[in-house]
C-alpha cells in the first residue's frame, strides 16, 4: 500500500518522527526489517516506477512538492529535515522509497540463447563495489549478474545507488554454492573465465566468442579451482602495480568480451 497525502500527520506534510513510513524506512535502513528496501534518489525511484516496480511508500522532501505530482502523486510530503534524518546519506536527496526485494532468480530462469555474457560475483563485501560493478556489468551487455553469498546484499541501499538502477534492471541470481553454480553453467554449454591476479591469458588475445561466464572475486571470496574449467584471465599492468579493484579489473575484462551493444534475443 501506498502511504498517501491523507496520511501525514496534519493532513498535508509529515512533521513527525513518529511517522509509521519514517519508523519503517529506518528500521530497513538499519536492516531489522528483511524483505523491502529503500530507494534514493529521483533517478532511482523513477527507474523502480518505470520498471513496474510495487512501492510500499514514496516521501517527497516538502521543498520540492512538485516532485511528487511528477512521480505520480501517490506518496507523502515529508519536512525536509526530517526526510534528511530518515536518509542514509549525508545529504538527503529529496525522494525516498520503499519497494519490496526483487523476486528471486535461479539459474535455470536465466535467458540463456544465443551467446550471453553473464558475471559471476563472490565475496565482494563493499556495496559500492557491487553497485558499481552491476552498473559496468549492464554497460557492456552482461545478460545476467549471478552473486554467490557472502558478499554484500544487492539490495543494500548503497549498493543499489553506485549502480543507478543496473541492479533493478538486470537479472540476479544469488547462489550458495561456487562449485554448484560451475557445473550448473558449464552444464549448459558455457565456458567459464575467471579474473586472476597473475598466470592468465591476456585479454586482448582470449577467444571471447560463444556463451561465456566470467568470475570476479575478492581475497576472501571463494571460486571454484581453476582446473575446474575456468579460464584464468590476467590484465597486464605496468610499473609495480600488483593488482586492480576488483570493479576496475571485471570492468575492463568485460568490455574485452565486446558484448556492449548487443541485445539480449
Amino acid at each position: 500500500m501506498l502511504y498517501n497525502r491523507s496520511m501525514c500527520a496534519d493532513g498535508q506534510i509529515i512533521r513527525s518522527r513518529s511517522n509509521a513510513g519514517l519508523k519503517r524506512m529506518r528500521a530497513v535502513l538499519a536492516g531489522r526489517e528483511r524483505g523491502v528496501l529503500v530507494l534514493e534518489g529521483e533517478r532511482l525511484v523513477r527507474d523502480a516506477i518505470r520498471l513496474g516496480c510495487p512501492l510500499e511508500g514514496l516521501f517527497v522532501g516538502d521543498d520540492h512538492p512538485e516532485l511528487l505530482d511528477s512521480l505520480g502523486g501517490e506518496g507523502s510530503l515529508v519536512e525536509s529535515a526530517l526526510l534528511q534524518q530518515a536518509s542514509g546519506l549525508k545529504t538527503s536527496p529529496g525522494v525516498m522509497a520503499l519497494a519490496p526485494v526483487p523476486r528471486a532468480l535461479t539459474i535455470d530462469q536465466l535467458n540463456l540463447e544465443g551467446n550471453p555474457l553473464l558475471l559471476v560475483v563472490a565475496g565482494v563485501a563493499d556495496p559500492g563495489n557491487l553497485g558499481a560493478l552491476a552498473r559496468s556489468a549492464e554497460a557492456a551487455g552482461v545478460r545476467a549478474l549471478i552473486l554467490l553469498s557472502g558478499g554484500t546484499s544487492p539490495w543494500n541501499a548503497k549498493a543499489l545507488r553506485g549502480s543507478m538502477g543496473s541492479l533493478l534492471r538486470l537479472p540476479v541470481v544469488i547462489a550458495e554454492d561456487a562449485l554448484q553454480v560451475g557445473r550448473e553453467l558449464g552444464d549448459r554449454g558455457i565456458r567459464q573465465a575467471v579474473a586472476a591476479t597473475r598466470g592468465g591469458e591476456a585479454p586482448a588475445s582470449f577467444d571471447w566468442k560463444g556463451p561465456i561466464a566470467l568470475w570476479v572475486g575478492s581475497e576472501t571470496g571463494t571460486l571454484p579451482d581453476s582446473g575446474r574449467g575456468l579460464e584464468p584471465l590476467t590484465i597486464p599492468m605496468s610499473g609495480e602495480v600488483e593488482s586492480l579493484n576488483v570493479t576496475v579489473a571485471a570492468s575492463l575484462l568485460l568490455f574485452a568480451a565486446g558484448r556492449e551493444g548487443s541485445k539480449a534475443p
